[in-house]
């Protein structure tokens, strides 16, 4: 009997340790055996890691623990380092602001902020030049429906004599205006999350980056983390920060060091080991596990919860962190990019698994982020089922503009130079498609209920692997059944472009104005030339105030193009410049609109005294309009209100 119950004790033990017996080996959330994880990645990795990403790291957390941790590629290919997660600073960009969004919350659960309450009372008065009178609450700054316009100027610069303080940065007279009612649009605002930030140092007493350092940084064991604007100060911390890169040709470029002045929406500085560690913070439901953000759990499970969505249907936002459906997960993430670094943190809190990639290059659409999350998670695979009952694709029709747009600046001519509007188009069997040319999408959708729209293809594009979500678009109507808003739930919603604001409205304006006013310039040079040869012959000369005047009014349409040129060469070189390096532009533009008014007491002038000439006359109405055009196109994008 005792041989037999230690036969069975000795069965049970080598069953537990085996990998043919009962136990279960624990799987990433898609069912890929953490066994075999690693190979999966690396697949995923080496795929991409050298021609298109120059280097990553990645950390995986799954129960508490940190069950994968790797550097792919090079940290600084000119000496040929790599990268190592435990060690490489990377910029996290916009991952920064799960932490500004984290130290809410921790206010929140102390007693000393409310999330529904207008956050003027923690402003005081004159902090805010607002537009609309309804109040703006944090619940509005996490989920990016506060209404204000993106704001470019200064929030990366490049010397550090151009950092502000952060109360400096959001000093009215700096602060970009709010174009949409609180509440209405998702429209991604970095300054939201700042505004949030400068709170904290309000209700605090302390520095952002000190709160963040002795709250979350310290007790999470992030010692390879900071918020310092000044980070290149800290010891040992450039010898290990990657370089980052943009792509020039086939070739890598490095990018200068930079620096953020959106300090809580973008300056976390750190690595793969120390994003590990808050994911794992983030994934203790139980309040079980080495690492702790709450004094009560309750305040992290609310945190993870849907915030705000503009249908029941679609993917919205908890409390920051932006929501997707991957395979049978709800999955919690956010992505980030800065100047020269890309990121991604993806956590499932109901499997305890979470995902961090850091990259070195900018704008990182390659899919390293997207195919991980995939992989270990799951994909939207969702057939969808179409609907007879109604049918919408013509009503939505159109061309949809990113509500993320700055209004105010010279930076509005943007999504004209590159073409990224959405345009939908009806097919003849009811679907819809959805195209962007400047990011080569091309997606057909299908009609679920009403409005609402689901992929056809499972497949993504460089939208979702730059951290958005194409699988569901819904179109939100007015009381006429109108279409005023494109929504796919997370980043920015899309309005309709009117038809005075397209491409191709504002591309033929200036290229009438520059054709006609060539044209005109030309038309003089051939009458001076005329003029030169019947003096030569001794006789008459060709006079006509209207060609003195059309040839004036065309130098004016030259000169005004290539005024606008050069401030789009301005442009490409920094887009986070300020609006005080355009001065001499829009002097110029001053200059150039009085000139133009000024010549029309000529040109009414010249036209009565001309006889005939009925092809001069018409090239003068065309040479007005398209000058009136060009105009109406500078006071659009506001270069003549930039001297300040």
């Amino acid at each position: 009997m005792k041989k037999l119950v230690l036969t069975m004790l000795v069965w049970m033990i080598l069953a537990m340790h085996s990998p043919n017996g009962y136990a279960e080996e624990t799987t990433t959330p898609s069912g890929i055996p953490i066994s075999d994880m690693e190979e999966t990645v690396d697949q995923i990795m080496n795929a991409h890691i050298g021609d298109e990403v120059p280097g990553a790291s990645v950390s995986i957390v799954q129960n508490g623990e940190i069950v994968l941790q790797k550097g792919f590629g090079s940290a600084n290919l000119e000496e040929n380092v790599p990268v190592d997660a435990e060690s490489t600073y990377m910029e996290a960009g916009s991952v920064s602001k799960l932490f500004t969004w984290t130290a809410i919350m921790q206010l929140v659960e102390e007693g000393q902020i409310t999330l529904d309450t207008d956050i003027r009372e923690y402003l005081g008065e004159g902090k805010l030049n607002l537009t609309y009178d309804e109040p703006i609450t944090f619940n509005h700054l996490m989920t990016h429906t506060a209404g204000f316009e993106e704001r470019v100027e200064n929030l990366i610069v490049y010397d550090a004599n151009d950092i502000y303080e952060l109360e400096d940065y959001l000093t009215s007279d700096k602060q970009p205006k709010q174009i949409y009612p609180p509440g209405e649009v998702i429209a991604y605002s970095n300054f939201s999350t700042s505004l949030a930030g400068y709170i904290v140092e309000q209700i605090t007493g302390m520095a952002f980056k000190d709160y963040i350092q002795q709250f979350i940084l310290e007790p999470l064991e992030m010692d390879h983390s900071t918020f310092d604007s000044r980070y290149e100060l800290i010891p040992g911390l450039m010898e290990d920060k990657a370089i980052g890169y943009t792509r020039a040709g086939d070739l890598w470029s490095a990018k200068p060091t930079s620096y953020i002045n959106d300090i809580p929406a973008g300056a976390l500085i750190t690595t793969a080991n120390d994003l590990a560690h808050f994911m794992i913070a983030h994934l203790d439901t139980q309040g079980s596990g080495p690492y702790s953000l709450f004094k009560d759990q309750e305040t992290l499970n609310t945190m993870h919860q849907t915030l705000y969505t503009p249908h029941p249907e679609l993917s919205g936002n908890a409390h920051g962190f932006w929501e997707r459906q991957a395979g049978s997960h709800r999955l919690l993430e956010h992505a980030g990019n800065t100047d020269a670094f890309s990121s991604m943190l993806s956590i499932v809190p109901e499997e305890q698994f979470g995902i961090v990639v850091l990259s070195n290059m900018d704008g990182e659409m390659a899919g390293i982020r997207r195919e991980l999350a995939d992989a270990l998670i799951g994909t939207y695979n969702e057939e969808p089922l179409v609907s007879q009952e109604f049918n919408h694709s013509e009503d939505v029709e159109g061309r949809y503009r990113s509500a993320r747009a700055v209004e105010t600046g010279a930076m509005k001519i943007m999504p004209f130079l590159s073409d990224s509007d959405s345009v939908i188009s009806a097919n003849s069997d009811g679907s819809i498609n959805l195209t962007v040319a400047a990011m080569g999408v091309d997606i057909d959708y299908i009609e679920t209920s009403p409005y609402l729209f689901e992929r056809v293809s499972s497949e993504n594009t460089v939208l979702d692997n730059a951290g958005m979500n194409t699988s569901k678009l819904f179109f939100k109507t007015d009381e006429n059944g109108d279409v005023v808003m494109l929504t796919k739930g997370n980043i920015a919603d899309e309005l309709p472009v009117p038809f005075t604001e397209s491409l191709v409205f504002f591309f033929v304006l200036i290229g009438s104005a520059a054709i006609l006013s060539i044209v005109g310039l030309v038309w003089s040079i051939i009458r001076y030339i005329r003029n030169y040869r019947r003096a030569k012959r001794n006789q008459p000369l060709i006079k006509s105030l209207l060609y003195r005047a059309a040839t004036l009014w065309s130098l004016v349409g030259l000169l005004t193009v290539i005024n606008f040129g050069l401030i789009l060469v301005q442009l490409a070189g920094d887009p986070f410049q300020a609006w005080s390096n355009f001065t001499i532009q829009v002097i110029g533009f001053w200059f150039l609109i009085l000139a133009a008014f000024v010549l029309l007491y000529p040109v009414i002038k010249g036209w009565r005294a001309q006889k005939g000439s009925y092809i001069l006359k018409t090239f003068i109405v065309l040479l007005g309009l398209s000058l009136i055009g060009l105009f109406y196109i500078l006071f659009f994008i506001n270069f003549v209100f930039l001297a300040s």
